[in-house]
């Protein structure tokens, strides 16, 4: 396959600022084509188009999947529908990349990687912490005894709400049933401990409604009220087995922190990631220099979206598929079981591996 031709689903906030830059880019590498983009908001879609040079546009999937000829669906929809749209992507063959959480429940997850198998198409889901340079570095380190036998490890992935972040539509969805911050935040954060520490095999949950009304306070619904009716406060025990564990956040409570954002203590030496003020520093310390050491990681590829470039990849180079929906599902039931865990007050051990 010469280039990838990409069918966009979803044009709001994350579309226009992340994934329709990078996949610009990676056009510009020469790999893929981005030919159709597809929102049920007619102004998003017509606007998106114009704004990235795209041939068509569409505001109904079904149509596009019939009319726009591309290999791969790129899924950037609210998580409430990604499972539809995915399942309608598989079925209308076409190769799928979604958006994380790629459902909301293992039943759904398991429906879709049945569906690509027997169609023997490639289905991939984000988050794309596993081929980040930055977390194979560090997968590389433990795996290699860098720091010893690993003991617990520490992870943040908060921030202070989407009501207060600009963005062109209206986030009270993030407050309904069907999202909640371990969706949308801690599935980073699991995905990253994951990639690094292997599959989880059980946890426990803590996790309540820290404020029940909030207020947008920018973008164009700016002052609307918010009543909330998820947990917007979530912290999570995880078990790796052998007596290797991690602490994880996952909240809309978050104004503002200092410190490494992930820490893996070993009995030997520690890795920290992100340094006291956040970003992308990565250091190590070990027992045996008694030093605090930065490691140098190479640079990623120019472009912001390396899940789609690495899906892309795939398609054209045959390379192996990292960002695999048996990874997804197992985020999934880590993220759906927690607020079970934490209602039920009790430790949850987990079925699916990846």
């Amino acid at each position: 396959m010469e280039k990838v031709r990409i069918g966009v689903v979803g044009c709001g906030a994350i579309a226009e600022g992340m994934h329709l830059p990078g996949m610009k880019a990676i056009e510009a590498m020469g790999k893929c084509e981005v030919v159709a983009v597809c929102d049920v908001v007619e102004e998003r879609a017509q606007y998106i188009r114009e704004k990235f040079g795209v041939p068509a546009y569409y505001t109904n999937l079904d149509r596009m999947l019939a009319e726009a000829e591309f290999d791969l669906l790129v899924n950037l929809t609210r998580i409430p529908e990604h499972f539809e749209v995915n399942l309608k992507g598989l079925r209308a063959g076409k190769h799928v990349y979604s958006q994380k959480p790629m459902t909301t429940s293992v039943q759904e997850a398991t429906i879709l990687i049945e569906e690509a198998k027997r169609r023997n198409l490639l289905l991939a889901s984000a988050p794309e912490h596993r081929v980040r340079k930055l977390v194979c570095k560090i997968r590389d380190l433990v795996q290699e005894g860098a720091i010893g036998k690993v003991a617990f490890a520490t992870v943040r992935a908060s921030h202070d709400g989407p009501e207060k972040h600009q963005v062109p539509r209206d986030s009270t969805w993030y407050y309904k049933p069907g999202s909640n911050p371990i969706l949308d935040l801690g599935v980073h954060g699991l995905s990253q401990i994951t990639s690094i520490l292997g599959p989880v095999q059980a946890l426990a949950c803590f996790s309540g409604r820290s404020l029940p009304v909030r207020y947008i306070t920018a973008g164009p619904f700016a002052g609307k009220r918010i009543d909330v009716e998820i947990d917007d406060n979530s912290l999570l025990m995880l078990d790796f087995g052998q007596a290797t564990f991690a602490f994880l956040d996952a909240t809309y409570c978050v104004e503002a922190a200092r410190g490494p954002r992930l820490q893996i203590f070993g009995s030997e030496g520690t890795i920290s990631l992100g340094g006291e003020r956040g970003g992308t520093l990565l250091e190590m310390y070990q027992s045996k220099t008694h030093e605090w050491i930065e490691v140098p990681v190479e640079p990623e590829e120019p472009t912001r979206d390396l899940g789609v470039l690495h899906v892309v990849d795939c398609l054209r180079e045959g390379k192996p598929l990292l960002l695999t929906a048996e990874h997804g599902r197992h985020l999934v039931e880590i993220m759906t079981r927690a607020p079970e865990a934490a209602e039920k007050g009790c430790t949850i051990r987990l079925e699916t591996t990846f």
